[in-house]
């Protein structure tokens, strides 16, 4: 059995690699293949440590730099594909669904 640390240490190797590639094309298995753990035992201690799972933890990065973008100034469309997302209506879901408002709202709300 690993001691504890060894295994956050995992963990927070494994948010770093989201944290520079949640723009892409990333998955859970590959993360936890790349840190060395099976994919329940890196779910639950990342959330452990985290409070979220890695998917929703990526979501609102996509999310936080999404806003950032549509404020200021990229298109929904080009926003869209630079973050992540597969499609506009996809987007548009997740998005309004974290912030409230659609990203054409929302782009608008920032540009007054």
């Amino acid at each position: 059995m690993y001691p504890k640390y060894y295994l956050y240490k995992r963990i927070k190797d494994a948010k770093i690699l989201i944290d520079r590639q949640f723009s892409g094309d990333i998955d859970l298995a590959g993360i936890s293949r790349q840190v060395h753990l099976s994919k329940y035992h890196f779910l639950r201690l990342f959330k452990e440590a985290y409070g979220t799972s890695p998917h929703q933890y990526m979501i609102q990065k996509r999310v936080d730099l999404a806003k950032e973008k549509l404020a200021n100034g990229y298109s929904v469309s080009e926003t869209c594909s630079s973050v992540g997302f597969e499609s506009i209506p996809s987007f548009s879901s997740m998005f309004k669904r974290h912030v409230g408002v659609t990203p054409s709202d929302y782009k608008n709300s920032q540009s007054k």
